[in-house]
């Protein structure tokens, strides 16, 4: 929509298909979400309706989170799907910093959505017509300038939480045994006495000779639980046996966010920074433990631990297996007693097996795979897409039709037969009508698609190769060679069954 055809819609009285846009800048840090949220929307429907712009509920996207990229708001995301669709001819929302204030790559891809499908941005203060080269010009300054603003407000913010944690505040998550509270205006911990009983337990616990699974075992059998319901684990246990908050420190500085990639491919990794970098602080809170019970806890920790080096594979299947009853990744176990297993890490779930015999059946399938593979291309028959390719047509078929009813809600309105309440509601439910059917049509074509793409001669060729250097290569080699022709293997086993009887239902990579 350009911004002579709003002036005519205004005209002739016909209301504008808009997307509302909310999320909480860096300038409102510290003030409630959704009361900040709250009243944006009520100044913006206000807006709308003195403006003829049609919002109904399923048009409004709300960020409750806030992150400097733009790919880690997931409501933007979905809201420049809709808008590259075409299914919005504006977006309203209270300033242009509103949309975006990251990287000179997610400013980029913004404005050019808006720009290539020709939707307006609309604040209480201005209208952004992209197509029109003044209108460009003032959004692309807008927002160069809030990033340089983001970047100083984000610097401050640094700098203040620092000041904060050298002051001995506590401004990290809630840890178990404690509660938030203030100690002379600053964010600190209070002791829950309950919790507090239950640390205690699990360091004497430790202390005298336990390890963290019949811990976790005693403490879950006195009935308690964590912050969210859930039981106690062997994981939640060493971070509670590992955490100096316990005995009044504040540790700072222990991970780093390393990003990589562009777009899309943009990832945060959490590293674990070195004992040396760690920033440890008296704090104001009060202590759970005594010092000497931490000291002869961290000496049990260090004659127990085990050091698992991350750059050596262990197990050739690693990170290929999941569990068919809770869908976690199954894990090597017992290496170091001589007779490895492959078990499930939820408690009581899938039953166990020894890795070997998981090995062999993996082996003994890709041979079934590879010699059934090898039939269907000497056959060299075709895959049958007809059956998909019949429902795509007439999924296809339908989208006019859609286009139809949408104009007669439009004239039903104009007519005066449908009120505005109604017009909305009948808009929205054709709106997800029109939704599932392109991502039904998106999911066909796309299968047909790899059907018809897949090419089994290659897939048997790198089936061949794995079954035939797995033998003699390293455990490196081989984890490379499963991977590289395995998407992933589902293990099923039940309880109280023979070592061997489990099953496993392997899918293979797609090749094009």
């Amino acid at each position: 929509m350009k911004r002579e055809t709003l002036d005519e819609y205004k005209r002739t009285g016909r209301y504008v298909r808009t997307a509302m846009y909310l999320r909480k800048s860096r300038e409102e840090q510290g003030m409630n979400t959704e009361e900040t949220l709250r009243k944006h929307r009520t100044l913006l429907d206000a807006y709308a309706e003195k403006a003829g712009l049609q919002i109904g509920p399923d048009d409004i996207y709300q960020e409750v989170v806030s992150g400097e990229s733009l790919f880690a708001r997931p409501q933007m995301l979905s809201l420049l799907e809709a808008v590259s669709n075409g299914r919005y001819e504006a977006v309203l929302c209270i300033d242009m910093q509103r949309l975006g204030r990251g990287g000179m790559y997610d400013q980029g891809l913004i404005l050019d959505t808006f720009k290539f499908s020709e939707t307006l941005i609309i604040t209480p203060e201005r209208l952004y017509d992209l197509t029109k080269e003044l209108d460009e010009q003032s959004a692309e300054m807008e927002t160069f300038l809030s990033r340089g603003e983001y970047r100083l407000i984000t610097k401050r913010l640094r700098r203040g939480l620092m000041q904060v944690i050298n002051s001995g505040a506590y401004a990290a998550n809630t840890p178990y045994g404690y509660e938030r509270c203030r100690i002379d205006k600053l964010p600190s911990l209070k002791i829950i006495p309950k919790e507090a009983e239950i640390v205690r337990q699990i360091f004497e616990m430790y202390a005298s000779g336990m390890g963290c699974t019949i811990i976790e075992q005693r403490v879950n059998a006195l009935g308690a639980h964590g912050r969210r319901g859930a039981r106690f684990n062997r994981n939640t246990i060493r971070i509670i046996l590992d955490n100096p908050v316990y005995i009044g420190k504040i540790r700072w500085n222990r991970t780093s966010t390393v990003k990589s990639g562009v777009g899309p491919s943009r990832k945060k990794k959490v590293v674990y920074n070195s004992s040396d970098q760690w920033i440890l602080i008296d704090g104001r809170h009060p202590p759970i433990i005594s010092q000497e019970l931490w000291d002869a806890v961290r000496a049990e920790r260090e004659k127990n631990y085990f050091y698992v080096d991350n750059k050596v594979v262990a197990s050739p299947l690693a990170s290929l297996v999941f569990c068919s009853n809770c869908g976690r990744k199954m894990n090597m176990m017992g290496q170091r007693k001589g007779v490895a297993y492959l078990l499930c890490p939820t408690p009581g779930c899938c039953a166990g097996a020894k890795f070997d015999y998981v090995e062999q059946a993996v082996l003994r399938q890709l041979v079934e795979l590879s010699h059934n593979l090898e039939i269907r291309v000497s056959s060299q028959v075709p895959p049958d897409t007809s059956h998909l390719e019949q429902i795509l047509t007439k999924s296809k078929e339908q989208l006019p039709r859609i286009e139809d009813r949408r104009n007669r809600l439009y004239s039903l309105l104009e007519d005066g037969t449908y009120s505005r309440a109604v017009f909305s509601e009948r808009m929205q439910v054709l709106a997800q009508e029109e939704d599932q059917l392109k991502a039904s049509i998106a999911s066909l074509e796309e299968e047909i698609h790899i059907t018809q793409s897949r090419n089994e001669e290659k897939q048997l060729s790198q089936l061949k190769t794995v079954l035939e250097r797995y033998q003699s290569a390293s455990v490196s080699g081989k984890k490379e060679l499963l991977h590289s022709v395995i998407s992933q293997v589902i293990y099923t086993k039940k309880k109280k069954t023979k070592p061997a009887d489990f099953h496993l239902d392997i899918t293979l990579c797609d090749f094009f």
